[in-house]
C-alpha cells in the first residue's frame, strides 16, 4: 500500500494528465520498475524514460476500457516489458544479451536520441509478437485486436513527443525535416503503425502457419539488424 501510495502522490504532481482511475498492484509495481531503471546509471536509462512514459500513457488510455479489457491489456504489458527487463538484466550482469537488443547494449558510448531509436527498433520489431504468443491464446489475440490497432492513435501522441526532442537535439533530423517539409515526421507515423500490425499478423500465423511464420520472422530479423545499421550510421 505504501509504495501505491508514493505512486498516486508522483503522478498527481508529476504527470497531471493521468487519469485517477484504479491503477493495479501490477501496474504500479512495473512503473516503479522502470522509474528505477531510468534513474540508474546503467545505458538502459534512456529507452527506459521513454518507456516509463509511454507505459502511463497506456494505463491512462486502457482505464476507460472495460474491466476485461484492462486484464488482456496488463497481462501484454507486463510480458512485454520483461523482454526489456531481461535485457537490461542480462547487459548488468554481464550476460548474453537476447539479440532484438544486442545493437543497444553494444554501442556503449552513444547519445541518448540513438539508444532510443535502438529501444524502440528492438522492442517494437523483436518483442511484440513474442509478448503476443508468450501471454495469450490465438482465441485471445483475436479477442484482443480491436483495442491493440485503436491504441495507435494514443501512441501517436508518445511518437509526437519522442519526435520534438529527437528534432531539438539531432542536426541530421533538422534537415531532414526541412528537405522534406516535414513528411520524414508523416513517414514514421506509418511506419510505426506498419510495425506494430505486422507484430500482430505474425503472432497470428504463429499459431495458424508455423512454416510461414518462420519465413516472416527471419525476413523480420534481418529487417530489424538492417534498421539498427541504418540508426547507427545516420543517428
Amino acid at each position: 500500500m505504501r509504495l501505491r501510495r508514493y505512486f498516486f502522490v508522483f503522478f498527481f504532481s508529476c504527470m497531471s494528465h493521468l487519469v485517477t482511475a484504479q491503477i493495479s498492484d501490477n501496474s504500479v509495481a512495473l512503473l516503479a520498475r522502470l522509474d528505477s531503471v531510468r534513474q540508474s546509471n546503467s545505458i538502459s536509462k534512456h529507452f527506459a524514460a521513454i518507456y516509463f512514459e509511454t507505459t502511463i500513457g497506456a494505463v491512462n488510455y486502457f482505464s476507460r476500457a472495460d474491466e476485461r479489457v484492462q486484464q488482456l491489456m496488463e497481462r501484454l504489458e507486463l510480458q512485454f516489458a520483461s523482454y526489456f527487463f531481461r535485457a537490461a538484466e542480462a547487459y548488468a550482469q554481464n550476460e548474453k544479451i537476447p539479440p532484438a537488443w544486442q545493437a543497444y547494449y553494444q554501442d556503449s558510448s552513444t547519445s541518448s536520441l540513438r539508444y532510443i531509436l535502438y529501444g524502440i527498433n528492438a522492442h517494437i520489431n523483436g518483442d511484440i509478437w513474442q509478448a503476443l504468443t508468450g501471454t495469450f491464446t490465438a482465441a485471445e489475440i483475436e479477442e484482443l485486436k480491436p483495442w491493440y490497432f485503436a491504441y495507435y492513435n494514443e501512441l501517436q501522441k508518445e511518437y509526437d513527443t519522442i519526435y520534438r526532442r529527437a528534432l531539438a537535439h539531432n542536426k541530421k533530423l533538422k534537415l531532414l525535416h526541412t528537405l522534406t517539409e516535414g513528411l520524414d515526421k508523416a513517414y514514421g507515423k506509418i511506419m510505426l503503425k506498419h510495425w506494430r500490425n505486422r507484430q500482430i499478423r505474425l503472432a497470428v500465423l504463429y499459431y495458424n502457419d508455423r512454416v510461414l511464420f518462420e519465413k516472416r520472422l527471419k525476413k523480420l530479423q534481418r529487417k530489424t539488424r538492417w534498421l539498427d545499421r541504418l540508426i547507427r550510421k545516420n543517428i
